[in-house]
């Protein structure tokens, strides 16, 4: 099986928030993404630049988004393992855009085998960023959407089922990447 990590395209639109409500309270989920952001604008930079796509898949600094239309391919994916809030975005207000957190995690990343960067130490039992991780199959549980417990920057990594599964379901905005500047991974 091959493993890609699940995160944003970076030729689309990513956001900043601008209202905050309060936070979920899973302990496992790293402190800056518990925030519960209820209303983002999108980030055009500085100098600014013109408006990104809008896809089915966002990203603000720490936190994951997405439409209605990916919704369901995601609670599959994690067998249900997700927790969620409806979320309003400045100039998409028609559209159903929800912050979603995997909680769904499992304990199948081969330490010894992945490349990462040391610990900072600042949260114990985490190791630094991921580069390159190798997955332990004999641990991994088969869903095709999950974090692993000892990431500190709470990454999603999924399937290449669930990567046939999102192109099948013509969703837009996110890359697949087998490690850290992988250049060839998948856009869709």
């Amino acid at each position: 099986m091959i493993f890609f990590e699940f995160g944003p395209r970076q030729d689309y639109a990513g956001y900043l928030p601008e209202k905050v409500e309060g936070e979920i309270s899973d302990q496992r989920i790293p402190v800056d993404s518990r925030k519960n952001e209820r209303l983002l604008v999108e980030y055009l930079g500085k100098p600014p630049r013109k408006a990104r796509k809008h896809g089915s898949f966002h990203k603000s600094a720490y936190s994951f988004f997405v439409r209605d239309d990916a919704l369901g391919l995601i609670e599959r994916s994690t067998g249900g393992q997700i927790l969620t809030s409806p979320t309003t975005i400045v100039g998409r207000e028609s559209e159903n855009i929800h912050q979603f957190w995997v909680t769904n995690f499992v304990n199948c990343l081969n330490l010894a085998m992945t490349i990462a960067s040391p610990s900072s130490g600042r949260v114990r039992g985490k190791i630094g960023v991921i580069k390159r991780p190798v997955f332990d199959e004999a641990r991994w549980d088969g869903s095709d959407l999950f974090v692993v417990p000892q990431d500190p920057s709470y990454c999603y990594f999924c399937t290449e089922n669930f990567i046939t599964q999102w192109k099948a379901a013509k969703l837009k905005g996110a890359m697949f990447s087998r490690y850290l500047m992988d250049p060839e991974a998948i856009r869709c």
